[in-house]
């Protein structure tokens, strides 16, 4: 320990890394003082939270925003489980209870592995990148229960779907979705050039993406999903004649609170939106109501509706994944089984209903 000319005291400890760390002081035992408890701290090791939240900024500086956002939920309820437990300390066992917790209180299977990757990647950021005392991934050991739902995303009844008219701008957008089967995003980052009235194809080039309320533009995830998807009469009868921008928007692509609540607006004038009354509570404890809009149907929800069409129509798995843009015949094929079981429990449903009538 020395003492510098300015009267103040110092001491430097040498860390693992070869790097120096010095603790400062008025006297000789503040310098101590500092020295032990940041030695009882680093025995202690670093919290959850800490290594997860250096983790969380790693881990956008390498995916898209769009990705990010996807683990926002994960990471809160991961961090009010394990914030203050050392990471050190966290065991395959209490990972595995938690992760057997979450499909317990009905969160479905893609939620719960979501959250088991998310962990997993947390910790391996620990072991790589975060100068961590752990050299063992405990959530490689964890498995997801088994039986948890696995959501999925029906495509809207024929009731809902006879409501869809393309004489509004929402409606309109519905209507190009039951009859190309684009993604949301692929739509929204439609311009006018990309549709060749002549030869009565659709350019599928780019995509919209959104980080915050910004709606930007790029190109597809995978090179399926650059495709041309054919004009289908009955769209090409119901768009307008001319048009120039982004087919919907204009100059700019929409923000997503205007997609949001354009489409929320929609559901709601055809009656498909509910509305629910939440309550919040503001920073001075005041809590106040507020009535929102819920759409019971979803833009996705058309994209599952063509593929139905396709289906209806015979085309075969193979023509139905360059259609979709997906990037593997097996998402196809896991789209066509699903939509023919739904089909055939819905016959099944009115095949009971008849005989019964007739009992």
């Amino acid at each position: 320990m020395y003492q510098s000319a300015n009267g103040i005291w110092a001491e430097a400890i040498t860390l693992k890394n070869g790097k120096k760390k010095f603790f400062y002081g008025k006297t000789k035992a503040d310098v101590k003082q500092k020295m032990a408890a940041w030695s009882a701290e680093s025995e202690k090791g670093k919290t959850f939270a800490e290594i997860a939240k250096a983790w969380q900024i790693y881990h956008e500086q390498q995916t898209t925003y769009n990705t990010v956002s996807a683990y926002n939920g994960s990471f809160k309820r991961a961090v009010e489980r394990f914030g203050d437990i050392p990471l050190k300390d966290i065991t395959a066992d209490e990972i595995q209870a938690y992760i057997t917790n979450l499909g317990n209180m009905g969160y479905a299977r893609r939620t719960v592995q979501m959250s088991k990757n998310m962990l997993k990647m947390i910790f391996d950021y620990a072991i790589i990148q975060a100068d961590s005392e752990i050299k063992y991934n405990p959530v490689t050991a964890v498995k997801i229960p088994s039986g948890l739902s696995r959501s999925r995303r029906l495509p809207p009844k024929d009731e809902e779907i006879a409501k869809v008219k393309p004489d509004s701008e929402m409606g309109l957008f519905a209507f190009f979705l039951l009859y190309t089967g684009l993604r949301r995003g692929e739509l929204l980052a439609l311009r006018w050039e990309d549709i060749d009235r002549v030869n009565k194809i659709i350019h599928v080039t780019k995509e919209v993406y959104y980080e915050g309320n910004e709606a930007k533009v790029k190109p597809p995830k995978t090179d399926a999903g650059i495709r041309d998807v054919d004009l289908l009469d009955i769209l090409n009868d119901a768009l307008p004649t001319t048009g120039t921008g982004y087919v919907f928007g204009g100059e700019k692509p929409l923000t997503r609170a205007v997609f949001t609540g354009h489409w929320a607006e929609w559901c709601r004038s055809i009656g498909l939106a509910e509305e629910r009354t939440l309550e919040y509570t503001r920073a001075n404890g005041a809590k106040y109501k507020m009535t929102k809009l819920k759409p019971l149907v979803t833009p996705h929800q058309f994209r599952h509706a063509y593929a139905s069409l396709l289906d209806d129509a015979g085309l075969d798995e193979t023509t139905a994944k360059t259609l979709l843009g997906h990037s593997s015949i097996t998402v196809t094929k896991d789209v066509y089984t699903h939509l023919r079981e739904a089909k055939r429990q819905r016959s099944a449903s009115a095949l009971n209903d008849f005989i019964n009538s007739k009992i």
